[in-house]
């Protein structure tokens, strides 16, 4: 399991920019939750995703990726989020929960969680599950795996989590943090949606989540998908790629975007991404 906090990683400029995105594409959405890649094929959804995207990749994020994992990441457009939380809509919370599902295996992911406003005080964050002890990725994983395979739910009760690691075997921590600030973990991590009953204003956050295009993860391979990664090359700085079922992936230039189908794009609210397990 891989866990970072990090402060700090967007100050106010760049939260201009991903506030202008989230804002906009929230708007054309209508929902509470909407994805980059459902809305790349626009023109104008374009011109807030862009410079989105550019802060991502001049942010410390990559490099935490490359780190690890020793490969620059790429962002899967499909599964990066944008997520209002109201405090009045406990529907649109989810409990205990791995991001296993967008991944299926053990490939490098990791997932930078980045909240627009602050956060744990009277906006709901995000809570993490901390074993007290050193726990196998497999006695967390195989709860996972047999909810899979039976087609259950993928969120875990708090019972269910005592399962895993023992009443008294793990800690419950909130995350307060400020705007611009990252949770960066993998897709061992368990957290929820924070549960703070004082709630009493609306936040807005990114999922930013990366892969290594050279180790793609097993629903990716199985799947069509948009990505993108840094590219100085190129004239918008942003490469992006697509990839159908059992194809290699193909440079796509930022012109042809437009011709994109939205299931190409990876729409975050397609089969592929249970609606149910994104905070």
């Amino acid at each position: 399991m891989y866990f970072k906090a990090r402060a700090g990683v967007f100050d106010e400029t760049a939260l201009g920019d991903l506030r202008g995105c989230a804002n906009h594409l929230m708007a054309a959405s209508g929902t509470d939750r909407t994805s980059l890649g459902h809305h790349i094929a626009s023109a104008e959804a374009r011109g807030f995703i862009l410079p989105a995207l550019r802060r991502f990749f001049a942010s410390p994020l990559p490099d935490l990726f490359e780190s690890r994992f020793g490969k620059p990441p790429a962002l899967t457009l499909g599964f990066v989020t944008i997520r209002r939380q109201a405090p009045g809509a406990p529907q649109t919370r989810v409990g205990w929960h791995l991001d296993l599902n967008f991944v299926y295996d053990q490939s490098p992911f990791l997932v930078a969680w980045v909240p627009l406003e602050d956060v744990g005080r009277t906006r709901i964050g995000l809570e993490v599950c901390v074993p007290k002890r050193q726990t196998p990725v497999s006695d967390i994983v195989a709860p996972w795996v047999r909810r899979a395979a039976a087609g259950g739910s993928m969120v875990f009760t708090d019972d269910e989590v005592a399962d895993t690691f023992g009443a008294d075997g793990y800690d419950v921590r909130p995350l307060r943090m400020q705007a611009g600030d990252a949770a960066v973990f993998d897709q061992f991590v368990l957290h929820r949606t924070q549960q703070l009953a004082q709630a009493t204003d609306v936040r807005h956050s990114f999922e930013f989540r990366m892969v290594d295009l050279n180790s793609l993860p097993l629903l990716a391979l199985k799947s069509d998908g948009l990505y993108c990664r840094r590219n100085r090359s190129v004239p918008c700085g942003i490469e992006f790629m697509t990839k159908q079922a059992d194809q290699p992936l193909r440079t796509v230039d930022e012109m042809d975007l437009d011709a994109l189908r939205t299931s190409v794009s990876g729409d975050a609210r397609s089969s592929t991404q249970p609606a149910s397990t994104t905070c």
